[in-house]
């Protein structure tokens, strides 16, 4: 499928591909068809691509269609399984780069939670046992295209810890929907991005809950534990799909978090993009989202009165597990002495870094501090940052 043929006319090769690879046919209802055609449109008409990122571009649309067959038919032989109620999730959202992976990583050691290991992401099935995951197909794929991703871009691993075995972002299961942030982070398509802050992603969500039904078949006692940083955009969605959700929100000074945005999305953006990545492009979309995303959750949360659990990034750098003692007693939780132990070791092995972490500022992503300053005013009040 690659070459010089426009994306939007490569719309029903795509589908064969995927059904061809998946060996399914199923992709369920059309109702993801307004966000796949725009994305498609826009990939023609706003993005520059290099040969490697078009190529990308083709095998993301791809495994994202793989993953919806892969639910669809999941769905089909364990029916039983969307009877199962998920109930209370603990859900960590924040803006990126305020310390939400690392926290993701340290509460997934408890078995209490059952979280959504990446390959179950491209994938999505009932959680087959540990021991069998290196014999199948799915996770051994899964394993070499996160190898290949991170030898392209390095930062993807420093900053987000990703592999194929372990938790996962939500916003990696999402994008079957097609209506995602990860698809106007990944590529420069502002007519998709201003449709898709448009739209209500509670059906989206749905869908979501629906795949976590899927995948937590055979353990519906467990908790589940997510975390996506979008959420924070889409909370009024969380909250509906979701009621029950206990929530924790991290925060950080958006004068050191957005820069760090800026250059963990410039990543991304430069396997799409090669030497044509534009990172003033990208600083100033992300410091705009996360300026509309602090709102929006601010907004539902005001609505709702949910109780959120706040949690500042220079607590978790200086005090992780005195963050995850707090988060436990205000939830309810008990945390048995040997997944405590089991912490511990995981923070000596991976040490925090310096409580700003501020290798960037917001010029180098053609950002002005001012600019920041003045759009980020009221949330930096209400967190003391002034």
């Amino acid at each position: 499928m690659s070459g010089d043929r426009l994306f939007s006319g490569m719309r029903e090769d795509f589908f064969a591909a995927a059904s061809a690879a998946a060996g399914m046919a199923d992709f369920g209802a059309d109702d993801f068809s307004d966000g796949l055609d725009l994305f498609l449109n826009c990939l023609d008409s706003e993005t520059v691509l290099s040969d490697a990122g078009r190529d990308m571009t083709i095998g993301q649309i791809k495994m994202f269609l793989v993953s919806r067959l892969h639910s669809e038919q999941g769905w089909k032989a364990r029916p039983d399984a969307l009877q199962r109620p998920i109930f209370a999730p603990l859900v960590i959202t924040g803006i990126v780069r305020s310390g939400t992976t690392a926290l993701h990583k340290v509460l997934s050691l408890d078995p209490q939670f059952q979280g959504l290991e990446h390959w179950l992401t491209r994938a999505p099935q009932v959680r087959p046992p540990r021991e069998s995951w290196g014999a199948n197909p799915a996770y051994r794929q899964a394993a070499g295209v996160v190898d290949a991703m991170i030898d392209s871009a390095p930062e993807m691993q420093a900053d987000h810890m990703m592999s194929a075995e372990e938790v996962e972002e939500s916003i990696f299961l999402l994008p079957q929907s097609f209506t995602c942030n990860m698809f106007p982070s990944q590529w420069n398509i502002p007519t998709y991005d201003a449709w898709y802050r448009a739209q209500d992603e509670t059906a989206s969500y749905a869908r979501f809950a629906k795949n976590l039904q899927l995948i937590g078949a055979d353990a519906p006692g467990r908790r589940w534990l997510l975390k996506n940083p979008t959420d924070l955009f889409a909370m009024s969605a969380v909250l509906k799909v979701f009621p029950d959700a206990m929530i924790v929100q991290t925060h950080r000074d958006p004068l050191q978090a957005v820069p760090s945005v800026a250059n963990l999305i410039a990543a991304a953006r430069r396997l799409f993009e090669g030497t044509q990545s534009d990172r003033a492009a990208v600083g100033r979309r992300e410091s705009e989202f996360w300026a509309l995303a602090l709102e929006r959750a601010a907004e539902a949360r005001g609505r709702t009165r949910v109780p959120v659990f706040d949690v500042e990034f220079a607590e978790i750098i200086h005090d992780m597990l005195g963050v995850v003692f707090a988060i436990y007693a205000h939830f309810g939780l008990t945390l048995a002495a040997s997944v405590e132990a089991a912490m511990r070791d995981w923070l000596a092995v991976h040490p925090r870094r310096s409580v700003t972490l501020h290798r960037f500022a917001p010029e180098d992503f053609g950002v002005a501090t001012g600019d920041l300053l003045e759009r980020y005013a009221g949330y930096r009040r209400s967190r003391g940052y002034v």
